[in-house]
């Protein structure tokens, strides 16, 4: 049986949008790999939340089940916080108007990629290998699109609101979790 590197996209029509001269083709596929992610990490934390709910109406404050739904609570909100981060990345994504407005739009965005892959590659490593592709295919929509605009790219400033645009993310994954799960203090 002959391995095959993760590293190689089988797909000829896949390989070619990525590596297209073109912007937009490399814009709709990125927005089509952020949506795919959604939905797989949409359904994940379906069936968690599901999980943890049984596990929270079972809780008889016993220190053995406590640290099981905990434990689950933590993975859920994880998975929330990756799902919060990717929709700020959906978000800038379609809120490309021209060229000009690509790098300014999509900048911050490959901090949040990058730090989402790194924080889901021990919870759901299958997710790695799109995340990762994701982050190259931003990076060059950005500088391609930044030197035909013949713009210059600001990493300080984009890194910044990065910076924020995560802290929202996770904002709101804390406030999903503490919501439904008021009796538990994992912040």
């Amino acid at each position: 049986m002959a391995t095959q590197s993760k590293w190689v996209i089988e797909d000829e029509t896949k390989n070619q949008i990525v590596r297209a001269s073109t912007i937009k083709p490399r814009i709709d596929y990125a927005t089509e790999i952020v949506d795919k992610t959604l939905e797989i990490l949409a359904q994940k934390r379906l069936d968690l939340n599901r999980s943890n709910l049984s596990l929270y109406k079972q809780s008889d404050g016993a220190s053995a089940s406590f640290k099981v739904l905990e434990g689950g609570v933590r993975h859920e909100l994880e998975i929330l916080y990756a799902i919060e981060s990717l929709r700020q990345v959906r978000r800038s994504l379609d809120c490309i108007a021209g060229i000009g407005n690509v790098p300014i739009s999509l900048a911050p965005t490959i901090s949040i990629v990058r730090a989402t892959r790194s924080r889901m590659l021990s919870i759901m490593p299958a997710l790695d290998f799109q995340l990762g592709e994701l982050s190259l295919l931003l990076g060059g929509v950005i500088i391609d699109a930044a030197h035909i605009a013949s713009s210059c790219l600001d990493f300080e400033r984009a890194n910044k609101e990065s910076r924020i645009l995560l802290d929202e993310a996770k904002l709101i994954a804390d406030s999903k979790i503490c919501k439904q799960f008021p009796n538990l203090d994992l912040l």
